[in-house]
């Protein structure tokens, strides 16, 4: 599980630090995980070789997407001993020491993999995730903007630049970002997430509140955007579908969502 632990401060906030963390920590890790790792690590077994470099990479990836991080990372470092010219084995082995909190040398190899192959958004896009989990927030912001030259229709790397302008203080840039990715796929709830996050900072309640009913609309068990719409609504004065926002989502294991529905809603 990726651990990024990011801390903001909210214009008018009410939110503890603890639930500021744990809710970027939920959205990036997310984030993260909507990258289908399946579109970039395919390559087949040689079965007629246990112990060809192919075969490391395939069950490395097969590993990391278990959750056996240290035996796909120990994988790893034999594929690329074997072939250390092969881009996607620095951007697998990338992933999973982002994954294991080694950032400083999960950027060494997303860089390797960018030398290798420069003209490949997913590759920048790599790179971007590491060096935001390293918290070099301008350079994600470069790697995600060489990218979106590349290719820029993609929505992930304007989601992932949005968190990079909101991190350094561009909360209108943030803004400008999320919506762009909503536009290229409008069905994309993380982005809808995002932006409710800098709609509240920027004091946009009822536009906070639109942005998390959508993600319910397509998950209405979704803890997150109930307990920051219940936040949301009670800044509004909304008292009253606040807390059931907040009764819901701490049925659904939001314990912010418990705190909040007993200091403000049992009054």
């Amino acid at each position: 599980m990726f651990r990024v632990f990011i801390v903001f401060c909210v214009l008018g906030s009410i939110f503890s630090l603890k639930a500021q963390t744990q809710y970027l920590k939920d959205i990036k890790t997310d984030t993260i995980l909507a990258n289908d790792k399946d579109i970039f690590f395919t390559l087949p077994y040689d079965i007629a070789d246990e112990n060809s470099a192919n075969r490391y990479f395939s069950d490395a990836n097969y590993q990391y997407k278990s959750g056996n991080l240290i035996y796909a990372a120990n994988l790893m470092k034999k594929a690329i001993k074997k072939q250390p010219n092969r881009y996607e084995y620095y951007q697998l082995q990338a992933y999973i020491l982002m994954d294991l909190g080694d950032n400083k040398n999960s950027v060494k190899h997303a860089q390797r993999a960018v030398l290798l192959h420069p003209d490949d958004w997913k590759l920048l896009y790599c790179l971007g995730l590491t060096k935001y989990a390293a918290k070099d927030f301008l350079g994600a912001n470069i790697e995600y903007s060489r990218a979106l030259e590349i290719d820029p229709a993609q929505y992930l790397l304007y989601e992932g630049r949005a968190y990079t302008k909101f991190e350094l203080n561009d909360p209108l840039g943030a803004l400008n970002d999320f919506d762009l990715a909503i536009m290229i796929k409008p069905t994309y709830i993380k982005a809808y997430l995002g932006r409710g996050k800098v709609n509240y900072k920027l004091g946009k309640y009822r536009e906070a509140i639109a942005d998390y009913t959508s993600v319910l609309l397509r998950e209405p068990e979704n803890a997150n955007a109930l307990y920051f719409r219940g936040i949301s609504r009670k800044m509004t004065g909304d008292v009253i579908n606040a807390c059931q926002d907040f009764e819901k989502s701490s049925k659904l294991g939001r314990a912010e969502a418990f705190k909040e529905l007993k200091n403000t809603c049992s009054k």
